[in-house]
């Protein structure tokens, strides 16, 4: 019996063994995978962001210059011409001050896990999520958008952005093995992607939330630090989303001093650019003003993104389903009033379908009401205000430029003097139709609601009218043919379409955002904008310890005889 006891124990031995084995890989398996959880705060709104708030004064002439202040900005509600106060500008002494924190504070960071990452992006889309109310009223107060524009602008598009980059960032920055090759068999080549240091935004105003908290998302989920130069125009809520994104590295036991936001005129955006201490720069604007980062960068060697807007255009056949063509177009027009860098500016409707398409759309344009989201009655706003009442002459000019060479401005065409709210910025959203490649307008971004239709008769012809434009961001093409809408798709010389539908694209966060043309060049979104903000470090180790490359004698400085060396090289 003895005998057997003992060989049961021992058959059971290993058994044994594994299994205990195996529980603690397990477990430390389990511990180095587990995920950080979300860490909630809170953080109190602005009082201005209230529906209905009557705090300050109207501004006679809204503007955000204030005389003999050059220092000071003047922030008011677009919609309304009412007063949300003065920020002072920030000085280039307080920009370097900045810049020396968030470096310093970037060398710990870059050691940070990828889930030490990801829990703060789980904690700032939390907070997201479970604040969209407060946030979507920030944003319109202060750039004077509709609750909706600013639920699909600003808060849908910042969550995609990060669930994202929390579920696929990690696979996007981990070493890229690649092929070393035949004659380098025994080396192992991989892709390492590191952190460039500290990188900076410059973005535009026309989505204050999105296009701040965007970059940001990025830069620190690829161990950088980051400076975002904020626009003027919307320099009142800057202070809202900075804190936001602070209490969020906190409260998850980071620096905050990893990001901090700058506002001001066009010289502290210089000292962005141009300092040697920036080791990457995104901007969203103009292709005047890109030139000229681009130009400022150009000093120090600091690569750039550029994204320069575009005149995104609609190729929209016959066979369209146009019950849901026409209300995605009108979106595409009327949402945060057509200012969207991918805003639709350009529809190109092939000449069957041409009159009822012009019909449908001059009866829909008509029935669009402006006005204040957060001020007037419930279900009378469509639309929202302007950020930019200085755009309205250029506006006005463009359309009478189109109207005196034969376009017809069927709805709309002016500046509009709100009964409510004389003082707010608004244009008359407009349908003007019948334009043809030799006007303005079809070459010069509008960033205003205004629908341009232009006629077409077949494939050729609408691509030689797109391409009439040197603008080259988005696009979009309607068909009822699979066949006909991939095929014009790929032939547009855009760096972004959609197959019957508008601005997808950029809700698909794992597709790269950018432009061709005087739109820009670079890409931010997807693997291509997390890698663009790192050191792409090509690497080699030897494979095997035992196994290293040799210098054969032959060719070993000093080489003895030069023509046996090369005959020696010539049979590698």
């Amino acid at each position: 019996m003895n005998c057997i006891s003992e060989l049961l124990v021992l058959d059971t031995l290993p058994a044994a063994v594994a299994i205990v084995a195996g529980s603690v890989v397990l477990y430390f398996v389990f511990l180095f995978k587990r995920s950080l959880p979300a860490i909630p705060f809170e953080l109190r709104p602005p009082a201005e962001s209230i529906p209905g708030w009557r705090g300050k004064e109207i501004l006679d002439t809204p503007s955000i210059f204030v005389k003999s202040k050059p220092d000071i900005i003047q922030c008011f509600d677009p919609a309304t011409g009412r007063s949300l106060g003065q920020v002072k500008a920030t000085t280039v002494d307080e920009l370097n001050d900045k810049i020396k924190r968030a470096r310093i504070a970037q060398k710990t960071w870059a050691k940070t896990t990828f889930e030490q990452r990801r829990q703060v992006l789980r904690t700032l889309n939390e907070f997201v999520l479970s604040h969209q109310r407060e946030i979507c009223q920030v944003a319109c107060r202060d750039s004077g958008k509709t609750l909706v524009d600013a639920t699909l602008g600003e808060v849908l598009t910042t969550s995609a952005k990060l669930q994202w980059t929390i579920k696929n960032g990690e696979a996007a920055l981990s070493d890229d093995p690649r092929d070393p090759g035949f004659m380098m068999m025994y080396k192992r080549a991989k892709v390492v992607y590191q952190p460039r240091g500290l990188v900076a935004a410059l973005v535009s105003w026309n989505y204050p939330f999105h296009n701040t908290i965007g970059p940001i998302i990025s830069a620190l989920f690829s161990g950088n630090a980051i400076v975002v130069k904020a626009s003027e125009h919307v320099a009142w809520s800057m202070p809202y989303w900075e804190q936001m994104v602070k209490r969020a590295l906190n409260v998850c036991g980071h620096d905050p001093d990893l990001v901090h936001f700058v506002t001001g005129f066009s010289d502290i955006g210089s000292a962005v650019t141009s300092s040697p201490l920036i080791d990457h720069i995104t901007f969203i604007g103009s292709p005047e003003v890109g030139k000229l980062v681009m130009k400022s960068a150009s000093a120090n060697l600091t690569p750039v993104t550029l994204e320069l807007g575009g005149k995104d255009c609609a190729v929209v056949f016959a066979d369209a389903d146009m019950a849901q063509c026409v209300p995605v177009l009108m979106r595409s027009v009327i949402q945060n009033a057509s200012q969207n860098c991918i805003g639709i500016e350009r529809i190109l409707v092939q000449a069957t379908v041409y009159d009822k398409f012009v019909d449908e759309m001059t009866r829909r344009i008509r029935a669009v009401r402006v006005g204040s989201i957060l001020d007037d009655e419930p279900n009378t706003v469509d639309c929202g205000a302007m950020v930019l009442a200085n755009c309205f002459d250029r506006l006005e000019a463009l359309i009478e430029d189109a109207v005196s060479k034969g376009a017809r401005c069927l709805v709309g065409g002016h500046r509009h003097l709100h009964p409510l709210h004389p003082n707010g910025q608004y244009f008359e959203p407009t349908l003007l139709v019948d334009v043809t490649p030799d006007m303005d307008i079809t070459r010069n971004e509008t960033f205003g609601p205004i629908m341009v239709v232009m006629k077409f008769a077949d494939e050729k012809d609408a691509l030689d009218k797109v391409h009439s434009s040197p603008y080259g961001l988005g696009s979009s093409v309607f068909s009822g043919d699979r066949t006909r809408g991939r095929r014009v798709a790929l032939a547009l010389r855009t760096g972004m379409v959609n197959v019957n539908d508008f601005g997808v694209n950029y809700i698909c966060q794992s597709l790269p955002f950018g432009g061709v043309g005087i739109s820009g060049f670079g890409r931010f979104a997807g693997p291509e904008g997390l890698r663009a903000l790192c050191v792409e470090k090509s690497f080699t180790e030897d494979r095997f310890p035992f196994i290293k490359t040799p210098i054969p004698p032959i060719v070993d400085y000093p080489i003895q005889d030069s023509e046996k060396g090369y005959q020696f090289t010539q049979q590698i």
